[in-house]
């Protein structure tokens, strides 16, 4: 799945040297609350001497790195990550104090070489260790109006589209919780966010699940980013946790959210919040299936 280069193998070193010190500190929530901005710097440190020749913008709480190319879709992007960090400062109280660093990719064969991973190939936003990392939008939508002659078009498009509120939603939850959750919870909330305030769903809603092979809680628990199907996969996480928000509120997702930062373990936080198991509620949501 990984294409050996050099600068990938020293980022997973630094990052490697960054978890040692994390269990050098202790494999605790407090270990890794502690551990997380080093991992943040680190990276930041680390992206910005790749990026050392690209352009800069900054806003209020971003840095946008762009090529000379793409500086009006830099501005334009930069308005609405303010516009989407207001909105999670006012719904979720998050203030994380710190800039967010955006980096804008201008086709896909260069965000797949900073990555080198296959899952990259495909996406057009993607989260990581306190960073934000986006393909010009013109490279998966080859009708995006022009960021010059069409500004008002193209922020209306990407704000509707464009997977920046999904990619910082995955950075609210990861510094609130300090990263204690399992990958489909994320997947599943950020989609939530997007159906919230957008009216997104990432696969069509007309489209119906097939229920002869739906994934088990286990496999969405323990394999999701290794499962065959990753449309399914997500597609199941969005439905189940959106069941649960419309059935218990959405407070009761809140109550979740407070005990993770807590450093309260997924399940235990989930029993605590809901009164059974995360399998438990799985297997109702999986009820109305006749499965």
């Amino acid at each position: 799945m990984n294409k050996k280069r050099t600068s990938l193998n020293r980022r997973s070193l630094f990052l490697l040297w960054v978890l040692a010190l994390a269990l050098f500190i202790g494999l605790t929530h407090r270990g890794m609350t502690l551990a997380q901005p080093m991992l943040y710097q680190g990276n930041l440190l680390f992206e910005s001497w790749r990026f050392r020749h690209a352009n800069t913008i900054k806003s209020e709480n971003t840095i946008i790195y762009y090529t000379s190319s793409q500086k009006n879709e830099a501005k334009l992007i930069a308005k609405e990550a303010e516009h989407v960090l207001r909105f999670f400062s006012k719904r979720y109280d998050f203030k994380p104090h710190r800039t967010l660093p955006i980096f804008l990719f201008p086709d896909r064969s260069s965000m797949a070489d900073h990555f080198a991973t296959t899952k990259s190939h495909k996406a057009n936003g993607i989260y990581t260790s306190g960073a934000v990392y986006l393909l010009n939008p013109a490279a998966w939508n080859n009708n995006f109006p022009s960021a010059i002659d069409q500004p008002k078009e193209w922020g209306k498009l990407f704000h509707e589209e464009g997977p920046l509120t999904h990619e910082i939603t995955h950075y609210y939850l990861d510094w609130t919780t300090a990263g204690n959750y399992p990958l489909w919870y994320t997947e599943a909330f950020a989609q939530w966010v997007e159906y919230t305030q957008l009216g997104f769903e990432l696969i069509s809603p007309t489209e119906p699940l097939p229920t002869e092979s739906l994934y088990t809680y286990d496999q969405l628990n323990n394999q999701f980013d290794e499962l065959p199907n990753q449309a399914l996969a997500y597609r199941q996480s969005f439905l189940f946790l959106r069941w649960m928000i419309h059935k218990y509120g959405e407070p009761h997702n809140q109550q979740l959210q407070d005990r993770l930062a807590k450093g309260t373990p997924f399940a235990t936080a989930w029993q605590k919040t809901y009164g059974e198991s995360p399998k438990q509620s799985y297997r109702k949501w999986l009820h109305q299936f006749d499965l």
